[in-house]
C-alpha cells in the first residue's frame, strides 16, 4: 500500500515488479508501463524501510526464488486480484470505503501537485505522454492550488 501511495504506479506495474526492480539505497523502483516503456519511480524513506523489512521476511517464504517482488500468502506471485482483495480487507478493517488501486494513483497525483510539484515532473513520474492525462488527474488539486495561490498573490497587496 505504501508503494502505491508514494508512487501512484498502475496496478499492472505494481504486480509486475521483480526483486531486481527495487533499489532501496536510491529509494526507487523500475516499473514497466503501458507500451512496454520503463521508468524509475521514487519512494519515501519510510517506504524504503518497510520494503527492506518485507524483503527480509520474503527471503524466508517458500516461494522466495520466484522473481516477482510480491508473494502471496497462499503461494506464488501476488496477482492483480490478490492486490484488490488485500486492499479491500485492509480498508474494511480501517473503516474506509471505496478503496481500489487506481484511487492511489489519483491521490498521489493530487498530493504531488497540491504540494507544489511541477506538472511536467508529474507527467514523467506517472509515465504519461499526453497533457490530457495531466488535466484529468490534476483537476482534483486545481481548486486547492488556486485558493492557496490566491492567498500568496493577494496577501501581498493587503
Amino acid at each position: 500500500m505504501r508503494l502505491l501511495a508514494d508512487t501512484g504506479v498502475r496496478l499492472q506495474e505494481l504486480t509486475n515488479l521483480t526483486t531486481d526492480d527495487v533499489d532501496l539505497d536510491k529509494r526507487r523502483a523500475r516499473v514497466t508501463g503501458k507500451g512496454g516503456r520503463t521508468r524509475w519511480v521514487r519512494f519515501t524513506k519510510r517506504t524504503a524501510m518497510v520494503l527492506d523489512r518485507y524483503l527480509r521476511t520474503r527471503g524466508r517464504h517458500e516461494d522466495a526464488g520466484l522473481g516477482r517482488l510480491w508473494l502471496s500468502a497462499k503461494g506464488g506471485a501476488l496477482t492483480k486480484s490478490g492486490v484488490y482483495q488485500m486492499l479491500r480487507r485492509r480498508a474494511t478493517r480501517a473503516g474506509v470505503a471505496h478503496v481500489h488501486p487506481h484511487r492511489f494513483r489519483h491521490d498521489f497525483s493530487h498530493r504531488y501537485l497540491d504540494n507544489g510539484g511541477a506538472e511536467g515532473d508529474l507527467m514523467e513520474l506517472n509515465g504519461w505522454d499526453s497533457r490530457q492525462m495531466m488535466r484529468h488527474y490534476g483537476r482534483s488539486a486545481a481548486a486547492s492550488r488556486a485558493q492557496r495561490h490566491y492567498d500568496q498573490v493577494m496577501d501581498r497587496s493587503a
